[in-house]
């Protein structure tokens, strides 16, 4: 099961007469309300029929939260079925924070997305449509670096064996939310480092779970010097690689060589 940490409410809305919808989007936020508002932006011009969208602000210091409910308030995009505003009751770090999300999803698809990421119009349905088609459990595409960096990402089919050596595949993905719970959703990583999704495809591998790669640019990374990845996760990964190692080795079936 997936569980929720302490939450409060700061906005919901659903509409009542739109279809039961098959997607639900999640989005962990911390600091980057601006950021967050065009990744909503995004999200209001898919061609995907009617969704929910979940964010979950990680009890940000600023006025990211406000930011959020203030474009939520404004909103009159009638994409959205359900559009829901949580904010945790402390800081608890980006796998409890998506958990969180999940914890709040009645649909059968979960796409995720991070707050200073965003999707092109096709994304949700296409990746929808892939991952029913397939019969995999999570489903992704080509995704285009964007700001300090210009380049593609994500290029690459599911092959179980490479995640032995490190991730090559992003946490913007549609995901099957039974499979999510097979696994019990993010594991929380030591000192929340930024692993969280590597973890997750881990879990899928030791499942036997499939990936269905989509060869169209569909996502867009943010690439900035203040990113999780720069700031936190590259140095954490530097300095203690045999920690990791053995970390990911109790948890999952395989040996890892992340040189």
């Amino acid at each position: 099961m997936i569980t929720a940490a302490p939450f409060d409410v700061l906005w919901e809305r659903t509409v009542p007469e739109a279809p039961p919808p098959r997607v639900s989007v999640v989005i962990t936020c911390y600091r980057y309300g601006k950021e967050c508002r065009e990744a909503l932006d995004s999200l209001a011009r898919q061609t995907e029929p009617g969704f929910d969208v979940v964010v979950v602000d990680d009890c940000s210091p600023d006025d990211a939260a406000e930011q959020v409910r203030d474009w939520m308030e404004r909103s009159d995009h009638r994409c959205f079925r359900t559009l829901k505003l949580l904010r945790h009751r402390s800081n608890q770090g980006l796998s409890q924070a998506r958990n969180t999300a999940l914890a709040q999803v009645e649909t059968p698809f979960v796409f995720v997305l991070d707050a200073d990421n965003q999707i092109y119009p096709l994304c949700l349905q296409t990746l929808r449509e892939a991952l029913e088609n397939a019969g995999a459990e999570m489903a992704y595409s080509i995704i285009e670096c964007f700001g300090d960096e210009e380049t593609l990402i994500n290029t690459e089919i599911w092959q179980p064996e490479k995640f032995a050596h490190g991730n090559y595949i992003d946490a913007m993905a549609m995901i099957r939310l039974d499979a999510l719970e097979a696994v019990g959703g993010y594991r929380r990583m030591p000192h929340n480092f930024g692993w969280e999704d590597y973890d997750l495809w881990c879990s899928f591998v030791d499942r036997g779970f499939r990936g269905c790669y989509v060869p169209r640019i569909l996502c867009r990374y943010r690439v900035h010097g203040q990113s999780m990845l720069r700031t936190v996760t590259n140095p954490y990964v530097l300095a203690q690689g045999e920690v990791l190692r053995a970390d990911m080795e109790r948890h999952h079936s395989f040996k890892f060589n992340f040189g």
